[in-house]
């Protein structure tokens, strides 16, 4: 007979089987000892990436805050949640500031907004569980401080770099990497909400003469253009399964 534990962590999906000669109390200890061993492994990882050891909570056969030892020696299980994405999105959050140029009114700056499952996160708000995150910026000139340049070609932005959502996800994606899925992208939003992509399928067709042209498009074709008109910069995060 085998006990199987598994621990849940940033890197860690460890299973483990207990020797089957062992009493059900000295097989319920290995566990213990080795859950102990493997959280303190995860807790020093979550240290070096984080900065510090977010909270946890540590689920024993089904009991949250249960000692280690009380798991079943047979069919017991250990499982450990961190919560890690508040200090992903505080970063990401301060680092957009901290790039931001600021003009007389610091309204870029300070319009820097995240977004839970396409709905706006009002700021003080708790950050509620989603399956996607994104932070951007909503002002109408938002597409030309990433650039830098205006429609004339002229430089937009002189008082930072340019490239801001760019960079700071590529900063995150490196610092976070191994917790979170972090990339740079476009988003469209609207009334404290993201709007759907909307996509537009071009078919080809062949003439009598056998050259392919372009065909019909198939598709909301004015919902499309009202999304892609609105699209800004943004930082979209997904957190990693444990």
């Amino acid at each position: 007979m085998a006990v199987r534990t598994r621990i849940d962590s940033i890197a860690s999906d460890i299973n483990l089987i207990v020797n089957d000669l062992l009493s059900p109390e000295a097989q319920s200890k290995a566990v213990a000892e080795f859950a102990r061993g493997a959280i303190a492994q995860a807790d020093e990882t979550n240290r070096s990436v984080l900065g510090r050891v977010p909270p946890r909570i540590i689920t024993v056969d089904g009991n949250p805050g249960a000692p280690l030892e009380a798991v079943r020696p047979a069919g017991g299980s250990i499982i450990v949640e961190w919560e890690l994405i508040g200090d992903v999105m505080v970063w990401i959050g301060q680092m957009l500031r901290g790039r931001s140029p600021v003009g007389p009114s610091g309204e870029y700056r300070d319009s820097h907004t995240l977004f839970a499952d396409s709905k706006e996160v009002p700021i003080g708000a708790d950050v509620p569980f989603a399956d996607e995150y994104v932070f951007l910026n909503p002002v109408p000139y938002a597409r030309r401080v990433e650039i830098g340049k205006t429609k004339a070609g002229r430089d937009f932005v002189i008082s930072v770099p340019n490239r801001i959502y760019e960079r700071t996800a590529s900063d995150a994606k490196s610092r976070f990497g191994n917790i979170a899925n972090i990339k740079f992208s476009y988003r469209a939003p609207e009334d404290f909400s993201i709007l759907a992509y909307v996509p537009i399928v071009r078919t080809v067709v062949r003439n009598k003469q056998g050259r392919f042209e372009p065909g019909f498009s198939k598709g909301n074709r004015r919902a499309a253009a009202h999304e892609r008109s609105l699209r800004v910069p943004a930082i979209v995060i997904t957190m990693r399964a444990a």
